[in-house]
């Protein structure tokens, strides 16, 4: 009996002794993350992954000119729409804008902040881009694409170039951005027809040379 009560008194003493490492343990990781929170540089945090804020161009500076048959456009009416789910929770943002005498137009950049892109799950997640018109309840698509949250120049660059005749069929663009941290087939959806070496352009699915082909 003496025995059973010694044994039961040590196997106790044992997980005291292990509940008070686990405390002990839990309280030193809790001060080392309250310390790299609160008194380490902002580069330490971002070595761990702590609110590390991400910088997201949801869309760079935005021009083009709008024309139908070569005239220009005057005083229509211009969306573009952004959505991307690290940013009030994937919420539109829309703005709208005007034609000048010219048919021209413009957005400014728009760049957020999110912590999604440090995530596992959300380094992946894109940005939505559509800039459109409407004209006689027909939609005619500017520029539609879905692509990752970083700055890429040759996107950037044409939609510097949003020069679009409301008489041109609307085309797949496929934009070869791996140089620019991107990737090997950026499909744009547009009534703008461009070129140039990075470019592949397809009609109904058909890699085509020349738009007089279509």
């Amino acid at each position: 009996m003496l025995k059973l009560f010694k044994h039961k008194k040590h196997t106790s003493l044992i997980n005291a002794l292990i509940h008070s490492r686990k405390c002990q343990l839990a309280v030193a990781i809790g001060a080392c993350f309250l310390y790299v929170i609160f008194f380490q540089p902002q580069e330490v945090r971002g070595m761990f992954g702590i609110f590390k804020r991400y910088q997201v161009e949801m869309s760079p500076e935005v021009r083009g000119r709008i024309t139908d048959g070569g005239e220009p456009v005057v005083g229509m009416q211009v969306a573009r729409s952004l959505l991307y789910g690290g940013y009030q929770n994937g919420k539109e943002q829309l703005e709208h804008t005007t034609t000048d005498t010219d048919g021209r137009f413009s957005f400014k950049p728009m760049v957020v902040k999110s912590r999604k892109p440090g995530g596992i799950f959300g380094q992946n997640i894109p940005v939505l881009q559509a800039v459109y018109v409407e004209r006689d309840e027909q939609l005619f698509s500017l520029w539609s694409t879905s692509r990752s949250w970083n700055s890429i120049q040759p996107l950037s660059d044409l939609m510097l170039q949003l020069d679009c005749d409301l008489q041109n069929k609307k085309v797949k663009h496929q934009i070869n951005t791996t140089d620019y941290g991107g990737v090997p087939a950026q499909v744009v959806s547009s009534i703008c027809h461009w070129q140039g070496e990075l470019i592949s352009t397809y009609y109904n699915n058909e890699l085509i040379s020349s738009y007089d082909e279509i």
